[in-house]
């Protein structure tokens, strides 16, 4: 049976298009994805790559997304029409018999797109397209129900489709190549300043507006957390980067056992929830920026940051790196060794923050001066954070086992500072 869309008829180079809009259970049982046996696909690795699908973030991702979201949205499919029996296209403003001559020339441009037979291969949005069609089903890969207040809803979902029809292989296969290997996602610091579903990022933003710990700008309006980038310079005018902000939020969090991982959770967290979680996350960054001398300093005067970075006793507590880890040890010693939260950041304050100093040499700095950001330099660094703001209640067995992960660490005899008392 014939499908009749409205569309728009498009070109751009010699490639003639036509955007439409479709329901998700339709474009569901209509569609395929690339396989094998289209050879626009399979020609090279990168094809291969890109054409193959991962159900697993179909299954944990999307699926949940639209299952569970009131406010979902996908961008556009696009779909290659090869070998269809009817593909035809008809302007609209030949049945306008009464209609203004404005009207006329802008239905010039619209009409009615007729689609019969053929193979209908998924070009763009394959994840897009499982999803869909999983949940228009009810039913994920591994047979299992899907669950979520909106699944009815899904199936009579709009979405925007743009039919291509199939001229060769070569001119297929440039245009699949070129829409995947130009796709790119968004960055992590727009997704933390963006996302309305990311409980840490929610949170991560109200610590940055005014009158917050990190609201303070400089002379020229830049604020003192750098959101544009992951890394900061060393003449930067910017306290930290909103990636290692969020970083901090989320260990905060989790600690306080606060859990907001998007991919858990999938859509807002409630507003209670949030609340609490960021009045707790809150008063940490207040204490940190009360009780950590160069924070302090900082936030009082913006504009002295690039001169405090030049400052060696505590330049390191200006990296990313730095604060991630000081953060990260601070919650070892309050939350597993018993030491209250202002009394663990004053003695952090007291801690030998040069970069070049010994104490950190193969643990966050390398010993060519490059500060390592890894998942592995944080734990141990942080393990002796919490060790030198903390020591007093370690028992002997604990300090064995730090020192053992330092030396296996740093593949060296390391030598264990004084814990501040």
């Amino acid at each position: 049976m014939a499908t009749l869309l409205p569309a728009i008829k498009s070109q751009m180079g010699n490639i003639e298009y036509y955007t439409t809009k479709m329901r998700a259970a339709d474009i569901a049982t209509l569609a395929r994805a690339a396989s094998e046996k289209d050879d626009w696909a399979t020609q090279g690795i990168e094809e291969r790559i890109q054409r193959k699908l991962n159900e697993k973030r179909v299954r944990d991702e999307l699926v949940p997304y639209l299952a569970k979201s009131e406010d979902r949205f996908f961008g556009s499919i696009i779909i290659l029409v090869r070998e269809a029996d009817i593909f035809e296209y008809e302007v609209a403003d030949q049945w306008l018999t009464k209609a203004p001559p404005i009207y006329k020339r802008v239905m010039s441009d619209m009409g009615v797109l007729t689609v019969d037979g053929g193979d209908l291969v998924v070009l763009d949005g394959q994840h897009r397209w499982k999803a869909l069609k999983m949940v228009s089903e009810k039913k994920d890969t591994r047979d299992q129900a899907i669950e979520g207040e909106f699944v009815e809803d899904v199936r009579n979902d709009e979405v925007t489709v743009i039919f291509v029809e199939y001229t060769s292989s070569q001119s297929t296969r440039r245009m699949f190549n070129k829409i995947n290997k130009s796709a790119k996602p968004t960055g992590r610091s727009d997704n933390i300043i963006t996302s309305e579903d990311d409980g840490y990022a929610i949170i991560t933003r109200s610590l940055l507006e005014p009158g917050a710990p990190l609201g303070a700008v400089t002379k020229n309006g830049e604020l003192i957390v750098n959101w544009k980038s992951n890394t900061l310079g060393d003449r930067s005018a910017q306290l930290t980067t909103v990636s290692a902000v969020y970083e901090t939020v989320k260990d905060i969090c989790r600690e306080n056992g606060k859990n907001f991982d998007e991919k858990d959770l999938v859509v807002r967290p409630p507003e209670d929830e949030l609340h609490d979680a960021a009045d707790i996350v809150t008063a940490w960054w207040h204490s940190l920026v009360d009780n950590i001398d160069v924070y302090k300093e900082a936030v009082d005067k913006p504009n002295a940051i690039p001169a405090l970075r030049q400052r060696e006793t505590d330049n390191l507590l200006l990296k990313p790196a730095g604060q991630i880890a000081l953060v990260r040890g601070l919650l070892m010693a309050t939350e597993r060794h018993g030491v209250d939260m202002k009394t663990a950041i004053k003695r952090a304050n007291r801690i030998d923050w040069d970069v070049s100093s010994s104490t950190w040499e193969g643990l966050l700095v390398l010993a060519s001066g490059r500060i390592v950001a890894r998942a592995e330099n944080y734990r141990r660094s942080a393990e002796l954070i919490s060790y030198l703001v903390a020591g007093k209640s370690y028992t002997a067995e604990e300090v064995t086992t730090l020192q053992k992960h330092l030396d296996e660490f740093t593949g060296k005899s390391y030598t264990l500072p004084a814990y501040v008392s």
